[in-house]
């Protein structure tokens, strides 16, 4: 009975999955022939190499300084809500506690976006490599993406350790340095069964979510 609704499933689901197969062929080798036609005459490849170079030089250490003001600006508030909260707790309010932690998990995910994109930024900055410092403004704003990388980095990891740091006053068995190497570790130890739960669920999700980046990602590369 079971192979009978294994196979059935199977036979459903077999001919969307041919049929997005075919598709994804067909606008993959449209596109790839296209790129490759325009790659022979040369045209598209230069204007890709001119457009990355002009923003690798010239836009993404601004937009890394535009980061490194965006997150405080954008965090701080939010965080001093949730600390606001958290000093009116009584301790039982389910509904105050919830509130906090979204407040929290706002910061992170805001904090954890723009680390990323900083290196991204960082890594279109000095892909001229030496070439950087031949001209001198260009080495200017360079360095100034240099600083600003910087200053998104120490924004990250002290909003994420005042995020920790409030989540244990919430929590008091959870006793972890946010700057301790084995902190997860130690966290996880600390977790009760029901968060433990909770966090192989967004693993999971984690895991489905890098394996479809790394798919678009080795489309795009290639």
């Amino acid at each position: 009975m079971k192979n009978d609704e294994i196979k059935r499933a199977n036979r459903k689901a077999l001919p969307k999955f041919l049929l997005f197969a075919v598709v994804c062929a067909v606008v993959g080798g449209a596109v790839g022939y296209g790129f490759g036609y325009e790659s022979g005459n040369g045209k598209l490849l230069e204007v890709l190499k001119n457009a990355c170079s002009f923003f690798g030089a010239y836009i993404a250490p601004w937009v890394m300084v535009a980061t490194a003001v965006v997150v405080p600006t954008v965090c701080i508030p939010i965080y001093e809500g949730a600390k606001k909260l958290l000093g009116s707790w009584d301790g039982e309010n389910e509904g105050v506690s919830d509130n906090i932690d979204r407040k929290l998990s706002v910061v992170m995910w805001v904090t954890s976006a723009a680390f990323i994109v900083a290196y991204f930024l960082i890594a279109a900055s000095y892909s001229k490599g030496l070439a950087t410092f031949d001209d001198e403004k260009r080495t200017v704003v360079f360095f100034i993406g240099i600083a600003a990388f910087f200053a998104i980095m120490v924004e990250a990891i002290v909003l994420q350790q005042k995020c920790v740091d409030t989540t244990k006053r919430m929590n008091p068995e959870k006793k972890a340095s946010v700057y301790d190497m084995k902190f997860q570790k130690k966290w996880m130890e600390d977790c009760d069964e029901a968060e433990k739960i909770i966090v192989g669920k967004c693993a999971y999700k984690a895991y489905f979510a890098t394996n479809m980046t790394c798919a678009v990602l080795s489309i795009v590369l290639a």
